[in-house]
């Protein structure tokens, strides 16, 4: 069965969903000496996952199943990356950058589905998802 390009689409913000929910709970693993931002980090990586579920509901809708992240591909990103911010001085800043960068690629495939023609419930998730930047510090570096 061929996917059309609604399906494949919403597969490919599933897909950075699951990705960042990934990069946030290895983040806050590395910065557990930092315990309110750990935190803030698994929040995240657990609102990340809920709605990568919700939008795997939209997709059966359309007649599809969600696709699966290659994970031989997501560990190598995430052992590079993880291995760069290891490496770093400053630890706190690497990691969150890296949490930023998923958190970008997720918009970027989020406003990519919008210009798909979706059903309005669907729209409405992906709209919550590029509106709301979820990394933001207030007073912070960065």
């Amino acid at each position: 069965m061929l996917r059309d390009d609604r399906q494949v689409a919403i597969n490919q913000v599933i897909e950075a969903l699951l990705n960042a929910a990934d990069v946030h709970r290895e983040g806050a693993d590395l910065l557990d000496a930092n315990p309110d931002l750990a935190r803030v980090l698994r929040d995240l990586a657990e609102r990340r996952q809920q709605v990568g579920r919700e939008l795997g509901d939209h997709v059966r809708r359309l007649g599809d199943l969600p696709s699966e992240p290659d994970a031989d591909l997501q560990a190598a990103k995430s052992m590079l990356g993880w291995l760069q911010a290891a490496l770093a001085e400053d630890r706190r800043d690497e990691v969150l950058q890296h949490c930023r960068q998923a958190e970008e690629d997720l918009a970027a495939k989020a406003r990519a589905a919008l210009e798909q023609d979706l059903p309005p419930d669907t729209r409405a998730v992906l709209e919550e998802l590029v509106s709301a930047p979820e990394l933001g510090e207030p007073g912070g570096s960065g």
